[in-house]
């Protein structure tokens, strides 16, 4: 390899290792460009893959709480179903819980000895409940059907609270107090 570089002029020579030199600065320069560039390419890397992770808990976090609005829309509509369907109006006021509550009697013919109204309201909730607390006297069977008709009242008349006053042994005769819960909407 020296022996080709003698055959070179001294000119040629100068050249030739200017340009070998500057061949050298070259890569240099190219190599400490790229070194910078691929420090830059690998923050970005590792910048892009933490950014994608936080996309996914975004994401998955997005999907949770559209799950969730999706369930307590969902739970509303339920309320307004229930609201609409099951609670008496307050228009309606008294008079309709009335009614279901005679027809259950007129049904089960059972009579009912002074019923008293006890109203509550529940602000928050802008429901209103009344209380119905009577005394009913029958066999357990007609007392069985009156619960029975009570439950299957398509609207809120719950049973609360059923005390027994009076039990005849001899006869079967039932005397109780109960106390009926119905809902309307304030």
């Amino acid at each position: 390899m020296r022996e080709i570089f003698d055959l070179l002029e001294q000119k040629e020579q100068k050249i030739l290792g200017l340009l070998c030199l500057l061949l050298v600065v070259a890569l240099l320069f190219y190599s400490f460009i790229a070194s910078g560039e691929k420090k830059t390419y690998l923050r970005t890397v590792d910048s892009l893959s933490s950014k994608q992770k936080e996309y996914q808990k975004i994401d998955s976090s997005k999907t949770e709480k559209r799950l969730e609005w999706l369930k307590w829309s969902e739970a509303r509509r339920d309320i307004d179903t229930l609201k609409k369907e099951y609670f008496y109006k307050e228009k309606e006021d008294i008079n309709q819980l009335r009614q279901n509550l005679e027809g259950i009697f007129n049904e089960t013919k059972i009579h009912a000895s002074d019923i008293k109204y006890d109203y509550e309201e529940f602000k928050r909730e802008q429901i209103k409940k009344v209380n119905l607390t009577f005394n009913i006297t029958g066999s357990y069977f007609s007392l069985k059907k009156f619960i029975h008709s009570v439950e299957k009242l398509p609207k809120f008349l719950v049973v609360e609270k059923i005390d027994f006053v009076e039990i005849d042994t001899q006869s079967g005769r039932l005397k109780l107090r109960i106390i009926l819960a119905g809902y309307y909407e304030s």
